[in-house]
Formats: structure tokens, C-alpha cells, sequence
């Protein structure tokens, strides 16, 4: 990797990939831990290009009209979405208005401190890439009545006295608090019984490992449980298996790989750990009915 400066954040970037934007500091702490700022005051946002973040990433988008390209969904903009982004995820977004709200990012550290039990995180449903969906389209009531919450961390960010990150996750746990009761219910919870957590610490544990771990037994013994129960959990609640759910992460990766790199089919399967192309070309044909090159020429096609 190439490490490059930008003109708000740290970014790393490679010929062959999409920018990572690794840390920021709109407030000018002079060190990443959370940072919230106002959509108005930043000219260089919105980015039309994907790019990802490596830290918990929050659209509050009081005005904005425009479309929205997270992973490989494509969703409205537009007046009072909340948008939730974690770690790693591709996106892109534009607006015809200049849009007005906040953005919030936050750093896992952040999140660690606010949500010590890796239980806690798995109850916010919007922040699983796998599962549910990504933004909240609030009424102007809803709206209004939130929006004290981010007014309040803003002022204590500006203020910057002692003890304002206490504050500010207080607000903020009470706002992620507010915005899960308006998120849709997921059937699922109501008949999986304590098998729901565990799948959703699985699925976060993919995401930060599906490239490093090679085994079920790895992620089974970072959870503190047996591949049995793992794989039992993760039938009950999502009905397939572990093993596919990470099988379904490298085909995410490998997607976002061919339509928004110019590497090669032999350099993306090296980056994802696949040692011989062709083994990649047949597991993704698998599971997309297209080989690579035919999935990146038809995406294309449809782009022109």
C-alpha cells in the first residue's frame, strides 16, 4: 500500500484499489477519536468517487437531493436520511442541492469504549453490512426531535471541556437508541432467542477477518464458542451456514474489486488469498453464474 496525504484525512491508496481514508480531524483535536462536523461547512464533501472509511461513518442529511452507491446497492438522498457506514464499506454519493446536516465519524476505539461487551454493538442493526439496510428516510417530526441530540454533541465538541466525550457518548447512545426503534424489525430476532447476538458478533468478526482467518475453527475460537454451536447459531437465525456467509463476504470484495480497480483477474483472486485464478474464476462463477470477466464487462456495459 501507498500511504498519501488528503486534505481532510489520512488516506491509503494503491494504483489498483479505491482510496481508504484511515482517520480524520475536522475538529482539529489533532488526533482521530470521534469527529462531527457540519455537512455545509465542507466543500470537499459530498466524494462522487468510492472510497471507504476504517472507522463507524453517520450521514445525517437534513437537505440533500441525489443518489447514493453503497457497495453494490444504489439508494435516494434526499431530505432527512440517515445514512450508516462500517468500517470498510464501499460508497459514493452526490447531491443537486448542497446538502445540509451532519457527518459523524467515529473511531473504533470510540465504539469499544462506548460498547464494552461486543454483544452491545450487535443490537444496532444498521452498522451490519451482511444484514438489514443501511438508511433510515425519517418524517419531519422524527427529525426535529433528534436533532437536539447532534445540536448538543456539536456544542460539547466546540466547547471542549473536560470530560466531553462522556457527554458526547451519552447523546449518542441515546440517539443510536432512538434510530433502532424506528428501524424495521427483523423477524429473525423474535424466533432465533440468544443464537441473534452471536451471529451478529460473527458477522462483524467477518468483516474484520474474512482475509486473515482461513477456518471456521479461527472465528469459533475468537467467539469462545464451538464450530458447532457457531454453525448451529448461524443456521437458526440466518438459515445458511458460517462458512457461507464468509464465502459471501469474498464474493462482496471481489465485486467491488472488478468494477472499481483496473487489476487484472489474477491480481484481485491474489489480494482476496486465492492462490490459483482459476480455483477464483469457478468459486465465483459459483456463486454468480458469471466469471469475473463477464460480471466486470456486463457492470460496465450498464454504467455507459
Amino acid at each position: 500500500m501507498i500511504r498519501a496525504p488528503d486534505a481532510d484525512h489520512g488516506h491509503t491508496a494503491a494504483a489498483a484499489d479505491f482510496p481508504t481514508f484511515e482517520s480524520t480531524d475536522f475538529a482539529g483535536e489533532g488526533a482521530f477519536y470521534f469527529d462531527l462536523v457540519r455537512l455545509q461547512s465542507r466543500p470537499e464533501i459530498p466524494r462522487g468517487f468510492p472510497h471507504r472509511h476504517a472507522y463507524y461513518h453517520i450521514l445525517w442529511m437534513t437537505r440533500a437531493q441525489g443518489t447514493h452507491m453503497l457497495d453494490f446497492q444504489h439508494l435516494d438522498v434526499r431530505d432527512r436520511s440517515v445514512f450508516f457506514l462500517a468500517p470498510g464499506q464501499l460508497h459514493a454519493w452526490s447531491s443537486s442541492v448542497t446538502p445540509q446536516g451532519y457527518v459523524m465519524n467515529i473511531s473504533t476505539a470510540f465504539f469499544t469504549h462506548m460498547f464494552p461487551r461486543a454483544d452491545d454493538i450487535a443490537k444496532f442493526p444498521f452498522f451490519h453490512p451482511t444484514s438489514g439496510s443501511p438508511v433510515l428516510y425519517l418524517s419531519p417530526a422524527q427529525h426535529d426531535g433528534m436533532l437536539p441530540l447532534l445540536q448538543a454533541m456539536e456544542q460539547e465538541m466546540q466547547a471542549r471541556q473536560l470530560g466531553r466525550y462522556d457527554v458526547v457518548r451519552s447523546h449518542l447512545l441515546i440517539l443510536l437508541t432512538q434510530l433502532r426503534r424506528l428501524y424495521p424489525v427483523d423477524e429473525r430476532t423474535l424466533t432465533a432467542g440468544p443464537s441473534y447476538p452471536l451471529v451478529k458478533r460473527f458477522t462483524l468478526l467477518i468483516e474484520e477477518r474474512y482475509l486473515s482467518f482461513g477456518s471456521i475453527r479461527e472465528y469459533a475460537d475468537a467467539l469462545c464458542v464451538s464450530e458447532r454451536q457457531l454453525n448451529e447459531a448461524v443456521k437458526r437465525t440466518m438459515g445458511r451456514t458460517a462458512g457461507q456467509l464468509i464465502q459471501d463476504r469474498l464474493v462482496l470484495e471481489a465485486k467491488r474489486l472488478l468494477i472499481n480497480t483496473e487489476s487484472g483477474i489474477a491480481g484481485i483472486a491474489f489480494q482476496l488469498n486465492f492462490e490459483d485464478p482459476a480455483y477464483f474464476t469457478r468459486f465465483f462463477k459459483k456463486h454468480t453464474s458469471l466469471t469475473p470477466g463477464e460480471f466486470r464487462r456486463n457492470y460496465l456495459n450498464l454504467r455507459d
